[in-house]
């Protein structure tokens, strides 16, 4: 089973997007997954490292494109999906597939 992380703030127009996204990919790939909806504001400081802004998906403890530096308080744009501010289908699919292949058996 994988341990996605979907971090976001209030305010952000583009988690709900994230999040029905995912959902949708997780059933596509049929992805054994326990989910967490993480408000980054809520945080302690020691667990914001890593966001690159919201939503930030993290899938077996990973983001989802490699960021792995301080948070940004920003909105999130995905390059791959024109700009918007949630993953595309095809980058989501790609990493959950991906994902099981590396939890232990």
């Amino acid at each position: 089973m994988v341990t996605i992380e979907l971090l976001y703030f209030d305010g952000c127009p583009s988690w709900q997007h994230a999040w029905t996204e995912l959902g949708l990919a997780l059933n596509e790939t049929r992805t054994d997954a326990t989910v967490r909806l993480r408000n980054i504001e809520a945080l302690p400081e020691s667990e914001r490292r890593g966001f690159a802004g919201s939503p930030t998906l993290r899938i077996a403890g990973r983001d989802l494109e490699g960021y792995d530096g301080p948070a940004v308080m920003a909105c999130r744009r995905y390059e791959g999906n024109a700009g918007r501010g949630w993953p595309p289908q095809p980058q989501l699919q790609q990493r959950l597939r991906a994902s099981g292949s590396e939890e232990p058996a």
